[in-house]
């Protein structure tokens, strides 16, 4: 919905988040990269999820894997303990395995039975992601001039990225392991950018990154 305030255009209606946190964590080692700890004995889901439970979104849905993998439960209890304060569900992606865009369906199709006018699309292998982030992306897409409001860090984008309402039967079609930026080719999409700051761009999936987020404290990212 759009609302008009004297001469301006803005965005009305509910801005939710979806974090994609069912993959197999193939890449960081024996350890589930969501599960590991950082200095202070935070789990990554749980600080990928501070961040989003502290600013302006309205719900928070989080895509998870079958419930028959052993990380799954484990999981569950740290969005359970994570969001209280915040309306949140559990989805879960029962084709995980077909790769990103089958988690994301999953989120994306909960954020369309929200009604939502937009939606941020988190990643939960980023936990230095902090609400000032989340909320300039709000702000800048409650202007109304963007299907897409997309952060950047010294010119290069990163994630998360709010999409509007109108791209989620497009992001519904996407397949294998590719995520909503396949869609950013198109030349009627209209894309704003947002300044943000260097966690936009620092995802922790390998063990090397493991090592150096268990040595990072929770405090400043919120």
């Amino acid at each position: 919905m759009v609302a008009r305030t004297g001469e301006s255009v803005t965005v009305a209606g509910s801005v939710v988040a979806v974090v994609l946190a069912a993959g197999r964590s193939s890449r960081s080692g024996a350890q589930h990269k969501l599960l590991a700890r950082d200095a202070d004995g935070q789990t990554m889901l749980a600080r990928t999820l501070a961040g989003l439970c502290a600013s302006q979104v309205s719900a928070l849905c989080v895509v998870l894997p079958p419930l028959a993998r052993e990380t799954s439960a484990a999981l569950q209890a740290i969005v359970q303990k994570s969001c209280s304060g915040k309306p949140t569900e559990i989805r879960i992606s029962n084709a995980a395995d077909e790769g990103l865009s089958a988690s994301l369906k999953v989120g994306i199709a909960w954020a369309m039975e929200q009604q939502a006018a937009g939606c941020i699309v988190s990643l939960g292998d980023m936990p230095l992601v902090g609400s000032l982030v989340i909320d300039a992306l709000v702000s800048r897409f409650r202007q109304g001039d963007a299907d897409v409001v997309l952060p950047e860090w010294l010119g290069q984008v990163g994630n998360p990225v709010l999409w509007k309402a109108g791209c989620f039967e497009a992001l519904q079609t996407l397949t294998g392991d590719r995520g909503g930026k396949v869609l950013l080719a198109q030349p009627s999409l209209r894309k704003a950018r947002v300044a943000a700051d260097p966690s936009v761009l620092m995802d922790f999936d390998t063990p090397d990154a493991l090592l150096e987020f268990a040595h990072m404290r929770a405090a400043g990212n919120i």
